[in-house]
């Protein structure tokens, strides 16, 4: 393994994720990712093309993405052999006076001695010329689509699978496919959206304000008593979900459709909801889901973004 594969690969163990992960992250094919960490260089598209892969691997994995394009090869440069035929012995000069017959066996046996003697000292070369391989066949590059998006208020920040993009209004050349878009602006809701690009789009949006936080009301006299547990019990029906980590979260009716919660929880929030609903997680390795006091484990692997629905 190169020093370039070996870089990805270290990265990518010490984050917890597997190749497929990563490529379901980056909606990339997984046989990039396998190439660019076995240092299959020859498998990867034209070098535009896989040192953009590259970069985007680096930025996944929080690395410098510079040093490892740096030890991106340019080439590969071929060579042939080419071995040198071995000179054949010389035949003996025929006798010029057939007088001399007895002299023929004489120099037959001279020139017979002589090149089993050349052949002693020079032994013809065994090796085979290596073939040129085959040049490989580049596959395609994937197929690009022009999004361009606008938004209200201008000037919200765009990404597009966790990567940005820049600032609405906006227009750029992108990888046809699901891709997963958020749009951020101070002062306004998150807004996220999983769309299938498979020709140009001229989307528009509208973010909706967050609402002013009420004042706080003055505080209760209190009585002496007993201090209330910090963690809730768990309810034994209806929805819960236990953060062990920091997620974003998105809560809808499945009979509705009607929002019912969404943002990002801090781990160690607990949430309950009523019986059925829609749970989109963006970091499912950390949500725990608690349906009718029943555990039923985490919702899915750590960074990736799990989509389930709860209840009938």
């Amino acid at each position: 393994m190169c020093e370039l594969g070996k870089r990805l690969q270290e990265a990518r163990e010490a984050k917890g994720l597997d190749i497929a992960q990563a490529a379901e992250t980056l909606k990339v094919r997984r046989a990039i990712l396998e190439a660019l960490e076995d240092c299959r260089f020859d498998e990867l598209p034209e070098p535009a093309l896989a040192r953009g892969y590259l970069k985007r691997y680096a930025q996944l994995l929080g690395l410098d993405p510079a040093p490892l394009l740096a030890l991106y090869p340019l080439g590969t440069p071929e060579s042939a052999l080419s071995t040198p035929a071995a000179p054949g012995p010389k035949a003996a000069p025929a006798p010029s006076n057939t007088g001399w017959l007895w002299l023929i066996p004489l120099i037959f046996l001279l020139a017979v001695l002589g090149w089993l003697g050349y052949r002693a000292l020079n032994p013809p070369s065994t090796s085979v010329p290596t073939p040129t391989p085959p040049a490989p066949v580049t596959p395609p590059p994937p197929p690009q689509v022009s999004l361009r998006i606008a938004t209200q208020p201008t000037g919200a920040r765009v990404y597009l699978d966790g990567f940005l993009l820049g600032q609405a209004p906006l227009e750029a050349r992108v990888e046809a496919g699901e891709r997963t878009l958020r749009i951020e602006a101070p002062g306004y809701q998150k807004y996220e959206q999983v769309l299938t690009l498979q020709s140009d789009r001229n989307l528009s949006f509208a973010l909706t304000p967050i609402p002013p936080t009420p004042p706080a009301s003055p505080a209760a006299p209190t009585t002496p008593g007993p201090t209330p547990p910090t963690n809730p019990a768990t309810p034994t029906t209806g929805l819960v979900l236990r953060l062990e980590g920091t997620s974003w979260i998105r809560v809808t009716d499945a009979r509705t459709g009607r929002p019912l919660y969404e943002g990002t929880v801090p781990g160690g929030t607990q949430l309950s909801f009523p019986l059925p609903v829609v749970v989109r997680a963006g970091n499912a390795g950390v949500v725990r889901v608690i349906v009718g006091g029943q555990d039923r484990g985490r919702m899915g692997n750590v960074g990736q973004v799990v989509t389930q629905r709860y209840g009938q």
